[in-house]
Formats: structure tokens, sequence, C-alpha cells
């Protein structure tokens, strides 16, 4: 018999959705970072489209989307699917923030 406490899986993705939401951040001022000091471009079109238009609203939908899939995921109940998916996403968003801290590591470097 496991005595051990269970933690509800809705904590977990919270956890999960947090960190996206500060992976979205540090994505959404590396890249403004880039963009303003001419070292990367936003390859996605209408995030290019967003930015080009107001930095502030490229900053707000980037970061709105974990703050809105937190909101849906509070209400309804949580799937092993989902936790798989999310962990995914975090795990690609690690991989972009590894992409702008090599572009960064050149920049200095050069």
């Amino acid at each position: 018999m496991d005595a051990s406490p269970k933690v509800p899986t809705r904590i977990n993705f919270q956890y999960v959705v947090l960190s996206l939401i500060l992976l979205a951040f540090l994505d959404s001022l590396f890249t403004d970072i880039g963009i303003r000091q001419n070292h990367i471009q936003e390859a996605n079109p209408i995030m290019k489209g967003l930015y080009d238009k107001s930095v502030i609203g490229f900053y707000a939908f980037k970061i709105s989307l974990p703050l809105f899939l937190l909101s849906f995921l509070s209400k309804i109940q949580t799937k092993k699917y989902l936790k798989v998916l999310l962990s995914f996403t975090v795990l690609l968003y690690i991989f972009v923030i590894c992409l702008h801290l090599f572009w960064i590591s050149l920049a200095i470097n050069t």
C-alpha cells in the first residue's frame, strides 16, 4: 500500500502552464531584443506582423496564450494526454529559449 500523499493533477497542470507563461515571456523578451539589435528576424509571419504593428501587443499576445490555457484547463477534467501535450510544449519552448541563448552568445562574441 502506497502511503505517499497524492498531489492533484490539476496543480501539476498549473505548474506546467506557469512554466509556459515564463517561457513565453522569455521568448518574447529575447525575440524583441534580437529584433531591435538586428541579430534575428521573427520567423512566424503572423507574429512578425503583430510585432511590426505593436511591440506591446506582441508581448501581450504571446503571454496571453498560456494564460488562456491556464483558464481553460482549470475548467476541464484533466487527462493524461493533456499532460503529455503540455510537457511537449514546454520542451519545445525550452528549445526555442536555447536557440535564443545561442544567438545571444554569437552576438556577444562578435
